[in-house]
C-alpha cells in the first residue's frame, strides 16, 4: 500500500525546497566557458593585442554542456521525487534523458566511469518509472534505486561546478594581480592613472570573489540536499518517523537560507 500524502508532506517539502535550491545553478555567474573567454581575453589585453584574439575554448564548452546535462539529470531526479511522494505520478512527464555521455577529460573537466554509470542509471530509473507501466513505484523503491547514482551526480557537481571552477578563479585572481602590478608601481604614469588601475584592480579582485561566495554556497546546497536524500535512504522503512520529520525540517531551513543568499548576491 503506498503511503499517503499527507502523511509524507515533510518529504513533498523538503524535496519542493530542494529543486528551488538546486535550480541556483542557473544563475551561477561562471562556466568553464566564460572563464576560457576572460582569460583568454587578459593575455591578449596584456599583450596590446587587438587583432586576431580568437579564443578556442571548445573543450570548456563540451564542458559545460556535461555539466548541464548532469544538472538537469539531478534535478529530474528530484522531480521524480516530488512526484512520487505527492503521488502526482501522472502530471508528471520526464525531459530529454536519452542523451549518451562518454568517459573522457572535456578541457579541465574528468567524466570517469562512476559518473557516466551513475547518469545512465538514474536516468534509466526515471524511464523506468515514469513510463506509465510502473507509474504506482513506491516512494521505497524509487528512493533505493536513485540513491548512489544520485549521490555520485551531486558529487560531480561539487567537484567541478564548485571544487573546478572555483580554483580556476583563484588562478584568475593571481593573473589580474600580474597584470595590474607593473601598471601600479610604474612610476612614469600619473599618480591619478596608478590609483586608477588600483581601483580596477580592487573591482575585479571583489567581482572575483563574490562569484567564489556564491559557488561556496552552491556547495553548501549541494551537500544539504545529500544529506537529507541520505536520510531518506537510512530510514527508507520508516519514512514517518519524527526523526526523518525533524531532519528533513532542519536541512531544509538550511537550503532556504541558501537561496536567499545567493539571490541577494546577484
Amino acid at each position: 500500500m503506498l503511503m499517503g500524502c499527507y502523511e509524507l508532506k515533510h518529504v513533498t517539502e523538503f524535496t519542493e525546497t530542494s529543486i528551488e535550491a538546486l535550480q541556483s545553478y542557473e544563475t551561477l555567474p561562471q562556466s568553464f566557458n566564460q572563464i576560457c573567454k576572460e582569460d583568454c581575453q587578459l593575455k591578449h589585453v596584456a599583450k596590446f593585442n587587438i587583432h586576431s584574439t580568437q579564443c578556442d575554448c571548445s573543450p570548456e564548452v563540451k564542458a559545460d554542456s556535461i555539466t548541464n546535462i548532469i544538472y538537469s539529470t539531478s534535478l529530474e531526479y528530484l522531480n521524480g521525487l516530488l512526484a512520487v511522494s505527492d503521488k502526482q505520478l501522472a502530471k508528471y512527464q520526464t525531459a530529454d534523458l536519452t542523451t549518451t555521455l562518454s568517459t573522457g577529460n572535456y578541457g579541465s573537466l574528468k567524466l570517469n566511469e562512476n559518473d557516466v554509470k551513475a547518469y545512465s542509471t538514474l536516468s534509466s530509473l526515471l524511464l523506468r518509472t515514469f513510463s506509465g507501466i510502473n507509474q504506482r513505484k513506491k516512494i521505497k523503491s524509487y528512493v533505493i534505486d536513485g540513491y548512489q547514482p544520485f549521490q555520485q551526480l551531486l558529487t560531480f557537481l561539487e567537484l567541478n561546478v564548485h571544487g573546478n571552477i572555483y580554483g580556476k578563479l583563484e588562478v584568475q585572481k593571481q593573473s589580474i594581480k600580474n597584470f595590474y602590478f607593473d601598471h601600479v608601481n610604474n612610476k612614469n604614469l600619473s599618480t591619478y592613472e596608478r590609483t586608477k588601475f588600483a581601483e580596477d584592480y580592487f573591482n575585479a579582485l571583489n567581482n572575483i570573489e563574490a562569484q567564489q561566495k556564491e559557488l561556496d554556497v552552491f556547495s553548501e546546497i549541494l551537500l544539504e540536499i545529500k544529506a537529507g536524500h541520505t536520510l531518506l535512504y537510512e530510514h527508507v522503512e520508516g519514512l514517518k518517523n519524527d526523526e526523518v520529520k525533524s531532519g528533513l525540517a532542519r536541512l531544509g531551513s538550511r537550503l532556504s537560507l541558501a537561496v536567499r543568499i545567493i539571490s541577494n548576491l546577484n
